[in-house]
């Protein structure tokens, strides 16, 4: 097996278990502050990390307001994630988030003017019914529901965004800066009712998130550099069966058929738009002279 897909299915096992910690936390605290200790940890962590190798954090000067504008939108993200694991199974909170790939792929074709494809616009339907399914609208739309897709499409925002970025850093200085600058977006929505009590669970949960969110960053970094994004795009998508698994196992949640019926719909729709129509194409012939 190629040795990046198995950094990428690696972080897709560890990822869940920072929405573990983040919905075991809910339960005490609030989404804001949850992410804001999650990437305050990431990025003293990231910088723990540069001071040992005596390695320096770049920060790209000529593209400061993309970088401010990106990290907002990473923030609200996950904010929107962590706000949904409260109120909604992990598995519907995860799932509604997978649609990050289709609105990044459709910013690409609104605003980069990539090639609108067959399998794009199917792919796009297809999650986007599931989507629809999902959200239950005839029996009343659930706000957790709601906040999970928000958050993905934050998310595609997001990668949408950087696909355009004017420049890039690496990843330790990607991380470093992007989680403490986020933090101190997030702090004074975080910290506007005074700071929290610094009990042993929250300061083990911080230490959980932070370090488990650089572990996933870095595996994901790793994993891109060792193979193609079309090859590795299909595993994304096994994040959605280990948060089912940690949510039955770590809090005993079901998730209902419906349920069940739009994420998967989701999901297939995500892989729908990685066929190659050139390839399609390429395989017609064969199929006719075979028949």
């Amino acid at each position: 097996m190629n040795a990046g897909v198995v950094f990428l299915v690696v972080a897709m096992l560890l990822t869940p278990a920072v929405d573990g910690v983040a919905k075991t936390l809910s339960a005490d605290h609030s989404p804001m502050m949850i992410a804001f200790v999650r990437y305050l940890s990431a990025g003293l962590i990231a910088l723990a990390v540069a001071r040992a190798g005596g390695r320096r954090i770049e920060v790209a000067r000529d593209d400061r307001l993309g970088q401010v504008a990106r990290t907002a939108l990473i923030m609200a993200a996950m904010t929107a994630l962590i706000t949904a694991l409260g109120m909604v199974p992990m598995a519907k909170a995860v799932g509604g988030f997978l649609i990050a790939p289709i609105v990044s792929g459709l910013l690409g074709i609104l605003v980069w003017r990539e090639s609108p494809t067959l399998p794009r616009l199917a792919g796009s339907g297809l999650s986007c019914c599931g989507a629809a399914i999902l959200m239950r609208p005839e029996a009343g739309i659930e706000p957790g529901s709601v906040f999970a897709l928000a958050g993905g499409a934050l998310l595609g925002t997001y990668l949408a965004a950087t696909r355009g970025a004017r420049s890039q850093t690496d990843a330790l200085s990607t991380l470093a800066v992007q989680s403490l600058l986020g933090s101190a977006m997030l702090a004074p929505f975080a910290l506007s009712g005074g700071l929290p009590a610094l009990t042993p669970a929250l300061l083990t949960g911080a230490l959980m998130l932070g370090g488990i969110s650089a572990a996933c960053h870095f595996l994901t970094v790793a994993a891109y550099q060792r193979a193609d994004a079309a090859q590795l795009a299909p595993f994304l998508y096994f994040n959605l069966i280990t948060a089912m698994t940690v949510g039955f196992v770590w809090f005993g949640e079901t998730i209902s058929p419906s349920a069940m019926l739009g994420l998967v719909a989701i999901a297939l729709g995500g892989l729908v738009t990685l066929v190659d129509p050139a390839r399609v194409r390429a395989l017609a012939p064969m199929r006719l002279r075979f028949t």
